[in-house]
């Protein structure tokens, strides 16, 4: 499946279970007094990073609690150390909880963090983890202006489709903390971000990912045409009005490949067009909503 727009020189590994739940801490949790699971010996883990580190390739690991991002910051760490070197860009996703301590080792390491906005912000299904969590762990939930200001890189990412979510809602809660739908507390206000912040973390940062950021993430001489024409200048309005931005060009490759004048926008509007059945729920329902997707037409 590779080619020059799907990239597939990383390998993802899963470290832990869900946050306030199975993540793997480092302090046991409140209510339950365990310490949630973790499927890899600290030698274990490693023995892989180092295996695909050593190919080139990056590895992205699902880790939720702050054991268990900080069981992959160790390893990447091992990795350099032996070897005097890394060959590839090391991901931890989503990041829920990294220890204070830690989060400079990002930069040093050249560890990206990737975060999801479905549990930055307060949910029935967040609410409902605290309560094990505790106060002070919720400190560092989604550190994302510590990393910032330690100089270190993270990316923000949809978690789709399972959390099927709209660009400028993940953009404005990102600076809010609070839900675009409102009527929820910020969580760990104190580690909202900036919109250039915001901006680059999905554009520039999530492009040094992959490793191609020569070539997207930015509108410079030499790049790829990809943008996005908006309706409204984000740095002219206020915050909680960027969920409401609306695209009316993307252009990819130097192309036009969607034109809100032509172009059916909207689920039913997807659906008719291309004879699909779609469930974009997941923008606002539970973290484990379904999502269905009826198989894509081959066409054009």
């Amino acid at each position: 499946f590779a080619s020059d727009l799907i990239k597939t020189e990383y390998v993802k590994l899963s470290g832990d279970g869900n946050a306030g739940s199975t993540g793997y801490v480092l302090e046991p949790y409140l209510q339950t007094k365990d310490r949630g699971i973790n499927f890899f010996t600290d030698e274990s883990l490693f023995e892989e990073v180092e295996k695909f580190d050593r190919m080139g390739m990056g590895v992205t690991i699902h880790a939720t609690g702050d054991a268990a991002v900080r069981q992959m910051i160790d390893s990447v760490e091992r990795v350099k150390k032996k070897h005097g070197e890394l060959k590839a860009r090391h991901q931890i996703a989503p990041a829920s909880m990294i220890h204070p301590d830690d989060v400079p080792r990002l930069k040093s390491l050249d560890i990206t963090a990737e975060f999801s906005p479905v549990v930055w912000f307060e949910t029935e299904f967040v609410k409902a983890q605290i309560p094990q969590i505790g106060e002070h762990r919720m400190t560092y939930w989604y550190p994302m202006r510590s990393i910032a200001m330690s100089g270190g890189r993270f990316a923000i990412a949809s978690d789709g489709p399972l959390m099927w979510q709209n660009t400028f809602r993940r953009l404005e809660s990102a600076i809010t903390r609070v839900s675009p739908d409102g009527g929820t507390k910020p969580l760990a206000p104190h580690e909202a971000i900036m919109l250039p912040v915001a901006v680059k973390a999905m554009t520039l940062d999530s492009a040094y990912l992959m490793n191609i950021e020569d070539e997207v993430g930015s509108i410079e001489v030499g790049k790829l045409a990809d943008m996005v024409v908006l309706d409204r200048n984000l740095f002219g309005i206020p915050a909680t009005e960027i969920s409401e931005a609306k695209v009316l060009l993307t252009i990819f490759n130097g192309k036009i490949v969607f034109d809100a004048n032509r172009s059916p926008y909207g689920e039913e509007a997807i659906e008719e067009r291309y004879d699909v059945e779609l469930d974009f729920t997941g923008a606002t329902g539970h973290p484990c909503c379904e999502w269905h997707r009826a198989q894509l037409p081959r066409s054009n």
